[in-house]
């Protein structure tokens, strides 16, 4: 049907950035945009934080393992907290999700841990109803610091669970085996007034029925409130892939396998009561993940922390260490082109919107939609255009398809 599947939302930025060069512009021109008063006055924060104490298998993310106290690091981030909160541009702005992500955030020692949130909370505007999120994983999620988090108004948190499967714990180097994991999160259910969310992975190595399905099933009964699932990705530096090279773990992609895995972890949880938020994320109705809305419709996320990356008005940033960041200017059709990519992330589109962000290739766009609704990909109605399961599978690849016909009609 499509020669790749991709299985990110990350993949069909990096088409877009690889079609569409970046317009590299000085530190000087994004102070400018700081100096000055934001459009809309909502807007985000991502705290970065590289380091975990065991690093998972899969993983090439830019984290290292710790090897200080970390005390450098909580300095940094409070500077940072305050050098971007005394500018204009984000004084005017009201801050409605804050996302902590790593790295493993709650790394940090409990005075650490309080330094920094009481620092962030100082210098934002943060809401009243801001939904503030912490990833973590449970080995270092103490009550202390769960209750310093709760007070500074943490009231999501992402548990990096993966599997719930022995077997596929010890393949991903993850802690702790399936009964302590699920002890802990009852316990945290008891202890934390916030929404709980957990990471799953699907097709690693030699995965069986039985395993997804109980992760599925697993994932049902404890009641958490969002599943973020993902295909495997054995990406270039991560320690899989290097056994993998040296043939210490054998794992030859299977589409079809994929894909089978996929729907039947979709096929139960949907039908004990979740539904499909986007491409990669089920919601039990509680959890509207306020900030990957705010990532997808490529609105103000002020970045803080070695290796975190944001945005500001048409200007992305990323900060590569703590002395050198780089700013990039999209343009107007680059920066619509995005737009469309994020809105397409979603279960249901309002065509009006796949229009309003494909302007004179619509017309093109809806034939391309038509094909996707005769191979039961998607359905579309008068208004709208919804994605089948199987649309969802594909969801990445549907989108980097009609990117790329926008793309090709603007060159």
């Amino acid at each position: 049907m499509f020669d790749i599947r991709y299985k990110s939302h990350h993949d069909v930025k990096n088409i877009i950035e690889k079609s569409m060069k970046r317009k590299i512009v000085t530190p000087f021109t994004f102070n400018k945009v700081l100096k000055g008063v934001p459009v809309s006055q909502e807007g985000g924060i991502y705290v970065h934080t590289p380091y975990c104490d065991k690093i998972c298998s899969f993983c090439n993310m830019n984290r290292k393992q710790v090897d200080n106290d970390l005390n450098d690091y909580t300095e940094y981030l409070c500077k940072e907290f305050k050098k971007y909160g005394a500018k204009n541009y984000i004084k005017e702005k009201k801050i409605t999700t804050i996302f902590f992500g790593g790295g493993t955030p709650t790394i940090y020692k409990a005075y650490q841990l309080e330094k920094i949130l009481s620092t962030l909370r100082e210098n934002f505007n943060v809401s009243d109803d801001c939904e503030f999120t912490f990833e973590t994983t449970l080995h270092n999620l103490t009550w202390e610091k769960l209750e310093i988090m709760e007070k500074y108004g943490v009231n999501r948190i992402s548990i990096g669970i993966q599997t719930f499967s022995n077997r596929g714990r010890k393949l991903l180097n993850r802690t702790y085996d399936k009964e302590y994991i699920t002890t802990r999160i009852k316990e945290i259910r008891e202890r934390f007034k916030g929404l709980i969310c957990i990471d799953i992975i699907y097709n690693y190595p030699d995965q069986t029925d039985e395993e997804i399905e109980d992760d599925a099933k697993t994932a049902c009964s404890l009641g958490v409130d969002s599943v973020s699932f993902y295909s495997l990705m054995i990406q270039e530096g991560s320690q899989i892939s290097k056994d993998r090279s040296e043939n210490k773990v054998i794992f030859k992609y299977n589409l079809a396998r994929d894909k089978e895995l996929h729907d039947k972890f979709l096929n139960i949880t949907l039908s004990n009561g979740y539904s499909i938020l986007e491409h990669t994320k089920i919601t039990n109705g509680k959890d509207g993940y306020r900030y990957i809305r705010n990532v997808n419709s490529f609105s103000d996320l002020i970045a803080i922390g070695v290796g975190a990356g944001g945005r500001v008005s048409d200007y992305e940033f990323f900060h590569l260490n703590k002395l050198i960041s780089f700013y990039a200017y999209d343009n107007e059709t680059k920066f619509r082109i995005k737009k469309l990519s994020g809105i397409l992330q979603y279960k249901v589109v309002e065509l009006d919107k796949i229009k309003e962000f494909s302007k004179d290739s619509y017309d093109k766009i809806y034939k391309l939609l038509e094909d996707f609704e005769k191979k039961g990909l998607v359905k579309l109605s008068e208004k709208t255009m919804e994605y089948t399961l199987d649309g969802v599978f594909w969801g990445n690849s549907i989108t980097a398809c009609l990117v790329e016909q926008v793309m090709n009609d603007n060159k």
